[in-house]
């Protein structure tokens, strides 16, 4: 069971540094045109958004890929120090990094109803903490 938790959480972190990679790619695609269009009817309305609205969104997206590519590398370095150590502190760690990260970003996603952003949240947050809270009760203190 330990190994399978440790292997689905490398499963999230790869996951994180591939999607973080590939986002400043997507950004300037149009596979970024989903997106813009949440965008477009959360904070224009559905209202035509002006070109330098466009430009600034794929902007900040695509700088925002190698972050979540940055975590997903941080994440690999704490999975593994858990799995071979058998110590509490990486698994608190990476339990701290999302309480830091996943309740501001949901309450600022609800804020301004932006439904794609708290269910993608939830599901990361889950994903990554359910079996990092299993792998903590099972380390040693």
């Amino acid at each position: 069971m330990k190994r399978l938790l440790e292997n689905w959480l490398l499963g999230v972190a790869a996951a994180h540094v591939i999607l973080g990679l590939a986002v400043p790619f997507i950004a300037y695609s149009g596979a970024f045109d989903f997106y813009a269009a949440q965008l477009a009817t959360t904070f224009w309305n559905g209202a035509a958004v002006p070109p330098e609205a466009q430009a600034f969104q794929r902007w900040i997206v695509a700088l925002f890929g190698p972050t979540i590519a940055a975590w997903g590398v941080l994440m690999v370095v704490l999975i593994r120090a858990g799995a071979r150590s058998g110590e509490r502190w990486p698994w608190d760690a990476l339990l701290l990094s999302l309480l830091a990260w996943a309740p501001a970003d949901i309450a600022i996603s609800l804020l301004h109803d932006f439904w794609p952003h708290v269910v993608l949240d939830v599901v990361a947050a889950a994903s990554i903490a359910v079996p990092a809270l299993l792998l903590r009760m099972r380390s040693a203190a």
